[in-house]
């Protein structure tokens, strides 16, 4: 059979997890007798190496998100008979063209099914709709989905399930989503890495080396951070183990270089300990250094595959939540849980390092012999995978049964239990009290409730619980949104459904009631956190004991619907000039939003709650009573998000556009309250001494500015005058040269 294979293979920066993937899978395919052909981004093929013999051009998506659906739209209506929906130049004809030949296509790839890297899941979905409407079989192998999938993209991942003969996901978290997507899917199994098959030497005897494959970027965190923290912790694992380091790149330009190899630099630049930096190598021997050392520090997913296969022993960093559900979920497939390390405990706490490298290193002997057991079976397993799939492709068995015994379960037990773990758990749902309270405002706005959810599940502190007020609207819909989260969300989340609303202010406090952590905070439905919030945040305030509340500062971003989705197209720092949080600064406008505040349960203890009385504005009183009370912690790092929808109409508005006479009554109104109780304790006399004094002023201040706008007025009149004089100067000398040449025609003439 001629299959084709669709991975993410022949790119500019050159990746070895990704060619690993791309080799695996069609090695798999041609030991099996078929003629697999990669779908190629043909644009380069890494140091050193060549273009395939016989390739497909790959159907590559724009990366905005909205291009991406219209092109997917575009290229739905043409498989449909529409023709016209795209140019007739557009690769997608040539590509369909190219794929009549094909009996099959195989979608691997990796991490690629999730919303981070739409551009790629689009390319899949789209791939596999073009092999369906040719009525080619489809097998889906080897792949992560999510964690992050916008209700869109959830859609048409879903589309794309049920199209594929055959799906195999490389992870249980992957594997209960894409059940949650596709439930009824007669052929779903969760398997492992399709790299596992790499022909590497697994056996090879280990050398005394630390190996080391940095991702070029520290996001969430500050990269200056990034850089330092790692270097101090491969000095740990040096200094410990007696190992020397080399830092092997998974990711870089073949000819510029750059990603992974700039940043080794850095790293090793900070270090005490001696390092030998390689260059981007051809995915074979890069990934055969992972496999040849003892010891591997990674921020990358690959080098934990290779190194579970082999029998390393592996210290996986993570930096975020996309990141920890890929690794954590490799290493439950050898049977290990917890064993990952997030970069936020280690950020701000070097105990905690050592803590982890204690128990990593004692046990580290007995660990390899372990996963190396598990490495050989598990590998067993993937060639067992491959036979389903090349049977299901060529007919010989069906879907259903060809792949029923390709997964043995394998017993998974906690890879730490003493210091570490303890030092692990906040940071990895595992902390038995939370920390934060989380009150979650929402009423039929399942799109802004669905990423707010994903929002709160990103952050680098997982030690919340997590109150959702339906404040009057469908429960069925606040249902359904946190349906797909329910695993991730379990003994973390309760909903309140309010049959009516009485006002934001009164959902607030409701759901503050149904909280028990020391920390609150309101995350509306429509805004968003950087990752980082919830942990520098409380940081702040474990380290300030007297101060009952932090804010951070803020981006004001704007979007707007597009299809389905919302999509920014501006942002900026909201009070850029504020130096913190001063009584003073909210005596004309509030300067707070409820998603940029962190504050102590006390304080309702000290203040009371929030006024239900006020429909809007509730918070701005709110932050009135609070400064007055106790002083505001402050941070530079912009962490939160306020997100303004100024053209959305209905339930996706904002209520500072819908109702703005509202916020203008009710904020007269407090003043109003507050200004009368002020003059019945203390009379008219120093308002109404002050309003003179500002009347008098503004007036002033008036004249000033008339007077200097008439002198402005006068001085760019002279400037137009003397602008006037140049050009007409300009004009004489420019016709000189003609008057020149009629003289001398006129005298030639004359001479005549």
């Amino acid at each position: 059979m001629k299959i084709a294979v669709l991975c993410d293979t022949d790119q500019t920066v050159y990746h070895v997890g990704d060619e690993a993937i791309t080799h695996a899978t069609l090695d798999a395919l041609r030991e099996r007798g078929h003629d697999a052909i990669p779908i190629s981004r043909r644009e380069k093929y890494g140091p050193g190496g060549s273009a395939p013999a016989v390739s497909l051009p790959a159907l590559t998506f724009p990366w905005p998100e909205e291009d991406r659906e219209r092109y997917l739209d575009e290229v739905r209506r043409v498989l449909a008979g529409e023709r016209d929906a795209l140019p007739a130049e557009d690769k997608l004809f040539n590509f369909i063209e190219e794929m009549r030949g094909m009996d099959a296509l195989v979608i691997g790839g990796g991490g690629s099914l999730n919303s981070t890297y739409g551009w790629l899941l689009y390319e899949r979905i789209a791939t596999g709709l073009i092999a369906h409407h040719l009525g080619k079989p489809v097998v889906l192998s080897g792949q992560s989905i999510g964690p992050h999938l916008s209700l869109t993209d959830r859609a048409n991942l879903a589309e794309l399930l049920k199209i594929c003969t055959l799906v195999g996901v490389r992870d249980a978290d992957s594997y209960a989503l894409a059940r949650s997507l596709c439930p009824e899917h007669p052929a779903m199994h969760q398997i492992i890495d399709d790299a596992n098959v790499f022909g590497l030497d697994y056996d090879a005897e280990k050398q005394n080396l630390v190996s080391v494959t940095l991702g070029s970027v520290g996001y969430p965190f500050p990269q200056e951070d990034y850089v330092r923290v790692m270097a101090d912790l491969i000095d740990a694992v040096a200094d410990t183990t007696g190992a020397a380091v080399e830092f092997v790149p998974h990711m870089a330009d073949p000819d510029t270089g750059g990603s992974d190899v700039q940043v080794h630099a850095k790293v090793a630049a900070l270090m005490r300990n001696p390092s030998v930096q390689r260059p981007i190598e051809l995915a074979r021997p890069s990934a055969q250094r992972t496999v040849n050392a003892r010891y591997v520090v990674t921020t990358r997913f690959h080098p934990v595959v290779f190194s579970l296969a082999s029998g390393c022993s592996v210290v996986p960093v993570t930096l975020g939540e996309y990141h920890f559900s890929r690794i954590d979920g490799a290493l439950r497939n050898w049977g290990l849980s917890g064993g990952a390390l997030p970069f936020a405990t280690i950020w701000r706490d070097p105990v905690a390092r050592d803590a982890y490298l204690r128990e990593f290193l004692a046990s580290a002997d007995a660990e390899r012999e372990r996963i190396a057991a598990t490495g050989r079976q598990r590998r067993a397993e993937a060639n067992a995978w491959w036979d389903a799939v090349s049977a299901t492709l060529s007919g010989a068995a069906p879907a259903s049964d060809a792949a029923r015994a390709v997964s043995q379960p394998v017993a998974v037990t906690p890879r730490f239990s003493g210091e570490a773990a303890q030092a692990l758990a906040p940071y990895t749902a595992g902390a038995s009290k939370p920390k934060v309270g989380i009150v979650m405002r929402t009423r039929n706005r399942p799109l802004l409730l669905d990423r707010a959810v994903r929002d709160v599940l990103a952050q680098t502190s997982q030690s919340w619980e997590l109150v959702v007020v339906n404040d009057g609207g469908d429960p069925t819909e606040v249902e359904r949104v946190l349906a797909p989260y329910e695993k991730r969300l379990a003994g973390r989340c309760r909903v309140l459904n309010r049959e009516e609303s009485t006002g934001m202010e009164a959902a607030s406090n409701a759901g503050i009631a149904q909280t028990s952590a020391p920390y609150l905070v309101v995350h509306d439905d429509d805004d968003t956190w950087e990752p980082t919030f919830l942990q520098e945040t409380g940081d702040y305030l474990d380290a300030h004991p007297g101060t009952q509340a932090v804010a951070c500062r803020v981006m004001l971003v704007k979007e707007r619907l597009v299809g389905s989705e919302y999509i920014e197209y501006e942002r900026h720092e909201h009070w850029g000039e504020l130096p913190g949080m001063h009584l003073t600064d909210f005596m004309t406008v509030n300067r707070m939003v409820p998603i940029s505040v962190l504050y102590r349960r006390e304080v309702h203890e000290l203040i009371g709650g929030y006024r239900e009385d006020l429909p809007v504005v509730g918070d701005y009183e709110f932050y009135l009573r609070l400064l007055q009370a106790a002083p505001v912690g402050w941070l530079e790092r912009p962490l939160a998000h306020w997100r303004h929808r100024p053209e959305a109409t209905g339930t996706g508005s904002n209520s500072m556009y819908a109702d703005a006479r509202g916020h203008a009554l009710y904020d007269a109104q407090l003043r109003e309250a507050h200004f009368r109780k002020w003059v019945a304790d203390n009379g008219l006399g120093l308002p109404m001494f002050i309003a003179r004094t500002v009347n008098l002023e503004v007036q002033r201040a008036q004249r000033e500015g008339s007077e200097k706008l008439d002198r402005v007025l006068g001085e760019l009149a002279e400037v137009r005058r003397q602008l006037d004089e140049v050009r007409d100067e300009t004009n004489r000398l420019a016709f000189l040269p003609q008057l020149k040449r009629l003289a001398a025609g006129a005298r030639r003439r004359l001479g005549r």
